[in-house]
This record gives structure tokens, C-alpha cells and sequence, in this order.
């Protein structure tokens, strides 16, 4: 099948792991940038900044869902990693299940939280690590008063991803590594990075949107809940001010 209508040279993609590694409980997701579509692949861009000596943490034959836009409609087949062309470059096959379909946009809610967050470039796989890390951590429960007050800040959540005033410096594709903490419950470890910037620079800071890049499903499925919880509560309050 020929995706030259549908894929164009900078095309914003995203790659989500199906490899059985990753594990079918979480979401683990890379941002890529189309430089040529072929005749059954694609070569993408990655845009992490990988620090010298550090491999892309992809193996041959690898398996990925691959989503983008076009059109105004969304994007969906399958391939799989084939080979790694340059220090930030890859290769994909494709397979030939093309699906075109309309997006829905998931809720998203105006918020008080509480963040704490380590912000870093490059270094995708010792940020990856570190994740795994944390949620064995935050499973194990053991520890968890030792963790420091997360500070309140105002956010805009959902379950793909979070928009706050990040503290300077920070650029597009910037990794972060999130503590979020909604309630009482556990605090929800992220990895994120920064998908676009906005805003001018204030005390300091500058509004950031990012997308999670690795995430328990459950986590998500906390987050939804709540946003919707405060999505209701929103439209009760102001119906009594009405």
C-alpha cells in the first residue's frame, strides 16, 4: 500500500510499544519526525538528544503502533523496528493495516496538585530506568512518608499528558520525570516530555505542555477518574452560582 498521501516529510508521529517487554499493564510512547516515507517503511527522526555512547532502546523486529494526523483525521497502522540509520534516526517496516479514523479528545481539567519533578536532556534509557524504578518503589508502599511535600501548583491534566509553568531552562523534548499527587492515594510517578512551549517567560518559568511517554495504565485510569470527578464538581458549583 502506498502512505505517500497520508505522510509528509516532518510529519509529527507517535510510537507506541507493542513489545511484549514493555509489559500490557502501561503506556510507553516515543515522539518521532518523518524524514522519508518508502515503499513499506518510514524514516523517522528521534528528537531526545541522545548523549554520547547511549543506543536507542530499540531492538531488531521490535513491534510498534504507529499514530499520527492527516487531514484532520487520525492515523493508525503497525510495523516494526528494522534498523537504527544514524546517531538519532530509524528505519520502520510497515505492515499493511492502515486505519483512518476521527479522534476524540480525552477531558482535561483545570487543577490544583501536587508536582515534584527531575527535568533533564538525553539519557531516554537512564530516564526509562529510573521509572521502573519508581513504580516498584511506589508498589512496594515501604517509604512513601519519607518522600518530601510535593509543592501545590495549577495544572492542566489529563490522561495523556500535563500543562504547568515549568521553571527555566527548558526546550522541546526535554525529559521529565513527574511525581504526581492527586489525593490522599500514592503519588503517580510519569515520564514526560515537553511537546510544546508557550507564553513568555514569567518569574522564571514558562508555560510547558508535555505528553507522557511512560505510565501505568492504572495510572491513567486514576487520573481519568479524578479529572472527570472535577469536571462534575466544576459544573455543579457553577450551576448553583447560577
Amino acid at each position: 500500500m502506498r502512505y505517500f498521501q497520508y505522510f509528509k516529510p516532518g510529519q509529527k508521529i507517535h510510537l507506541r510499544s507493542l513489545s511484549s517487554e514493555a509489559g500490557d499493564d502501561r503506556l510507553e510512547v516515543f515522539t518521532a519526525y518523518l524524514q522519508e516515507c518508502g515503499a513499506g517503511y518510514l524514516d523517522l527522526n528521534l528528537p531526545y538528544r541522545f548523549q554520547e555512547g547511549e543506543n536507542i532502546p530499540f531492538s531488531e523486529g521490535m513491534p510498534f503502533e504507529i499514530l499520527s494526523d492527516s487531514m484532520g483525521m487520525g492515523l493508525r497502522l503497525t510495523g516494526r523496528f528494522r534498523a537504527q540509520k544514524g546517531p538519532d534516526q530509524i528505519r520502520l517496516n510497515l505492515n499493511n493495516d492502515l486505519q483512518i479514523f476521527k479522534r476524540r479528545a480525552s477531558d482535561r481539567q483545570e487543577i490544583t496538585i501536587g508536582l515534584g519533578y527531575t527535568k533533564g536532556q538525553g539519557a531516554l534509557r537512564t530516564f526509562r530506568a529510573q521509572w521502573e524504578k519508581n513504580i516498584r518503589i511506589i508498589a512496594d508502599g515501604r517509604n512513601l512518608d519519607k518522600l518530601p511535600a510535593f509543592p501545590r501548583i495549577s495544572a492542566n491534566l489529563s490522561t495523556t499528558g500535563i500543562r504547568f509553568a515549568i521553571k527555566l531552562p527548558v526546550e522541546i523534548a526535554d525529559l521529565c520525570m513527574l511525581l504526581i499527587k492527586l489525593d490522599e492515594t500514592p503519588p503517580i510517578c510519569a515520564l514526560a516530555e515537553v511537546v510544546w512551549l508557550a507564553g513568555e517567560e514569567k518569574e522564571g518559568r514558562k508555560l510547558v505542555g508535555m505528553q507522557f511517554i511512560n505510565i501505568l495504565e492504572a495510572d491513567q485510569k486514576r487520573i481519568g477518574a479524578f479529572v472527570k470527578a472535577s469536571l462534575r464538581k466544576s459544573v455543579q458549583e457553577q450551576e448553583k452560582a447560577d
